[in-house]
This record gives structure tokens, sequence and C-alpha cells, in this order.
């Protein structure tokens, strides 16, 4: 049974200050500096429960998302995750619309068969997502009051963490919660703000940090990146978040940078070690969950492409290495030959876009080969 946590007050709050739910019994109130002690230790422990690939090679783990479907129909597709990741997670098995198609039902069998790939290979794995925008069941969207809508992400929370407790090294907890563009209101229009406002992430958060304890709870975006004042809100608005969130002794072990890349903006490398650095005085850590490459407006053929890539990526390794170690860089997927971004952003003279490590014939192209190595020398 779910148990609820409502206890909060949001009249008059802000959008810029966020009010959460805070539990002031004794036994669970933490102070910033606990939480930056158990952020430490817990970090140290993800760490030795790493692979012994990448355990013993010190480096910093390489990861990729993984599509179930993909993996039973291509076996070079499932071969290639084996031959070059760490970390290999379901893609969109964990999404409330593969998981939950009715109410009482729950369908495990795509994630399953990730993630037992994974742990029989001697990789792990990581869950994405509890709380999005997207990918919501009509039966979730037809909830019409706060109480039930808290009851069932509680719920789903406490069902779905409980099921892979101990055997995920961490969870996207809240995704894609701030605003596009969030220099007017800072926060996402979704279902869960219009039914539970600001304080679903921190339900969310405190259902995941009491069914997983050991696994590391990551509060992660996109266009956290790149340079402009709607980037630069954006980092504060997340900032705010991490503070807040743990001034109401609420647990974020990490920041995830989704790391959707566009090959013609410009990284902010100061502004996003600044970010990083500052996270890490809060005891927060720092990943890339999401990465690949939107090329979609650079001229030329694949040369051209990977070059403008491999850019983008460097600046966006520089300015994450000069803020701290980040805990994993994993991309949205391994191959050109599956990837969302032809659909969604297709190139205008019709040749096909290069976003991931592996082209379609799943040859490495040449900025895998220097991102590897920089995650090898990492420390």
């Amino acid at each position: 049974m779910a148990i609820l946590h409502r206890d909060v007050h949001l009249d008059g709050a802000p959008p810029s200050a966020p009010a959460f739910p805070s539990d002031h019994s004794s036994a669970s109130a933490l102070t910033r500096r606990s939480l930056l002690r158990g952020g430490a230790a817990l970090a140290a422990a993800t760490l030795s429960s790493l692979p012994p690939v990448a355990r013993a090679a010190g480096r910093v783990p390489f990861g990729a998302a993984m599509q179930s479907d993909l993996m039973q129909s291509d076996p070079a597709y499932r071969q290639a995750f084996l031959d070059h990741c760490d970390l290999i997670l379901p893609m969109n098995e964990l999404k409330w619309d593969a998981l939950r198609p009715s109410r009482e039902e729950f369908s495990f069998w795509g994630a399953d068969q990730i993630i037992d790939l994974a742990r029989a290979n001697g990789r792990r794995s990581r869950g994405h997502c509890f709380v999005w925008w997207n990918a919501l069941p009509d039966w979730v969207e037809a909830i019409d009051t706060g109480l039930e809508a808290e009851r069932v992400l509680v719920d789903h929370i406490e069902q779905v963490a409980g099921r892979y407790a101990g055997t995920l090294t961490s969870w996207d907890v809240a995704n894609e919660v701030i605003a596009n563009d969030p220099t007017g209101e800072p926060m996402r229009d979704t279902f869960w703000m219009r039914r539970l406002g600001i304080d679903h992430i921190a339900i969310a958060f405190r259902a995941a940090a009491a069914a997983d304890p050991h696994a590391r709870l990551v509060l992660n975006d996109y266009d956290l990146e790149f340079t402009g004042p709607e980037h630069d809100a954006k980092r504060a608005v997340m900032m705010d978040l991490v503070r807040r969130l743990q001034d109401h002794n609420l647990r974020v072990d990490a920041v995830g940078l989704q790391g959707h890349l566009y090959a013609e903006q410009r990284v902010d490398v100061d502004a996003v070690a600044a970010f990083g650095r500052e996270l890490q005085r809060l005891g927060v850590g720092l990943l890339v969950t999401e990465l690949d490459v939107i090329d979609w407006k650079i001229r030329g053929g694949p040369a051209e492409q990977d070059a403008a890539a491999g850019r983008v990526i460097g600046d966006l390794m520089d300015a994450v290495f000069a803020a701290q170690r980040p805990e994993a860089v994993i991309t949205w997927g391994i191959t050109d030959r599956y990837t969302w971004i032809p659909d969604a952003m297709p190139r205008p003279d019709g040749t096909p876009s290069r976003p991931l490590p592996l082209d379609a014939r799943l040859r490495p192209k040449p900025w895998f080969e220097r991102l590897q190595r920089r995650l090898r020398t990492a420390l």
C-alpha cells in the first residue's frame, strides 16, 4: 500500500521558490551536512559495484540505452552493447506506458530482458524514469484529484523500484520537469504539476529513496549545456530545485545532463563547469544520461558530420570534467541504425543522420574512440 506524504501548503509560493513536503520526525530528519556525507558514501559504493572491466581500468563507465524489441530481432545490435558498454539500460521499457497498460497490470518483460542481459554479462543497469510529462497511459491522465494522483505515483514507484531494489545503480526519478524556456514560468506544465503542483518532485524522491535506498537518485533534464539566457535560466532553476529538495531533507545524488546536442550550437563550457562545481559543493554528482548529436544543420557528408559531433561532444566533456568526475557517460542508443533523430529532425538534404557512437554498419566513429580514451584516463 502506498504511504502518502501530504503535509504541504503551497498557497502564495512563487514559481521560482517551490515548496516541498518535509518529514520532521527525528528518525528521518537529515542535516545538509549528513546529506553530503551520505552522497559521498553512496558514490564510493556505486564505484565499487561497477563491472570488473570498468573498475579495474579506473575509468568513467560508458553506457547506452537499449530497446528490447531490437535486442530480440537484431543480434548484431545486441552484441554491440556487450562489446562497448559498462552500463546497459532500458530506453523505453521502464516508462509508464510500457509498464502499466492498466492500473492493475504491470508488464516487466521488456525491462527484464535488458536488465537480465546486463547482469548475465557482468554489466550494470539503471532506471529511466518515474516522473515524466510524456508516455502516460490514458488511465493515468484520467485521474482528476491530487490525492489519487499521489496515491498512484507513490504506489508505482514502490512497485517498480521495489522490484529492482539492489539491482539498478541509479534512477532518473524526475525527468524534464523544467520548462523548455524557463525565463517565464520555470516549471513545465504537466499532468503531475496540474494535479500535485511542484510537490510531485519531492513525493517521487521520497518514495524512490524508501523503495530502493541503495540506488542513486537523479534529477534529469535537457538543454542544460548550451549558451544563452534560456539555458542560464534552466541551470539556475535546476540548482534551485536541488537546494530546495535538500533543504527539505530529501536526497538528490546527481543531476543528469541529457546531452541531446545540436551540432551547430555552442556548449557553454565555463557555465556548465561552474554549475557542476556548485553541485559538487552540495554533494551532488553529475552524469551524462542521453548523449547523441543532432546534425541536421551541418552541411556535408559523414566526415563533416562526425567532425561537428566530435567538437560539440569534446566541449561537453571539457565542461563536465572541469567540474567533477562524471559518474557515467551514457548515449541514447548505440548505433545510427536505430535512432529517434531522423524522424524528429531529418536532414534537409535527405542524407542519413549520424548521432551515435557506431555508424549504421556498427563501426566506431573517431569521436567515439576519442571519448573512450578520455573516459579511460579520467582519474
